[in-house]
């Protein structure tokens, strides 16, 4: 008999702190209301480019929406961020995106790896859920990594051969006329190009252009021209 009255006892104080975890759930549901997310994004992509880097947004269908804010961080500790509006003048027709620009050049540029978050706004002031994308943005270091073609002059100094190179779209190309001066520097896409008038002995001044990934924003070009002599006295 005294077993089941224990049992009972104890039976009783669990729905007792049962009831009143429910009214504390209850209370606070009362106070502060349910939390109510904003639309959330889809899909976020990157595109790299020389100290800046293209984030393109497709956010989910909601009539509420306002603006998307994106940040990143500097440095360890400290954040900068950018809103984007979901407005028609950010809204790209080809991809069915809307997006912006994130970097510029200047003292405290970014380049390398970057982290972007980006979490939807809707008119009422609600958050979306928060989402992540990494990007890289190229700058003088990765710069400093790329190397010109090598060039191969005909003997007869008519014809230049670029060295086919990974991601090289072209070069830019001068070279010594028997005048002495320099040509007009074009920007040659195809493996060979015709010399014409070539000074023997004279130079021919080559860099190569290069675009990392076919959606990357901006082609790269080496720092410094490669010099080629031409054959001949």
């Amino acid at each position: 008999m005294n077993r089941y009255i224990i049992q009972s006892i104890l039976l009783s104080t669990l729905l007792f702190a049962s009831c009143d975890n429910a009214n504390d759930l209850l209370n606070q549901y009362i106070k502060d209301g349910p939390i109510i997310y904003a639309g959330k994004i889809d899909e976020m992509t990157t595109q790299s480019g020389y100290y800046r880097v293209r984030t393109n947004i497709f956010p989910a269908e909601d009539v509420n929406r306002s603006h998307c804010v994106l940040s990143w961080n500097i440095t360890e500790g400290v954040k900068d961020s950018v809103t984007l509006e979901y407005s028609p003048a950010n809204f790209d027709k080809e991809m069915g995106c809307y997006y912006t620009f994130i970097g510029t050049i200047s003292s405290d540029s970014i380049e390398g790896n970057l982290e972007i978050s980006a979490q939807n706004v809707d008119t009422f002031g609600n958050r979306s859920l928060i989402t992540t994308a990494s990007a890289y943005i190229y700058g003088a270091s990765y710069i400093s990594s790329l190397i010109n073609a090598q060039v191969t002059i005909a003997p007869a100094r008519n014809k230049i051969s670029f060295e086919p190179r990974i991601g090289a779209v072209g070069n830019l190309l001068s070279f010594e006329q028997n005048d002495g001066n320099f040509t007009k520097e074009i920007f040659v896409t195809e493996e060979s190009y015709p010399l014409t008038n070539a000074k023997p002995g004279g130079i021919v001044r080559t860099k190569t252009r290069y675009l990392i990934n076919k959606s990357d924003i901006d082609m790269l070009d080496v720092t410094e021209y490669l010099e080629t002599r031409m054959p001949g006295n």
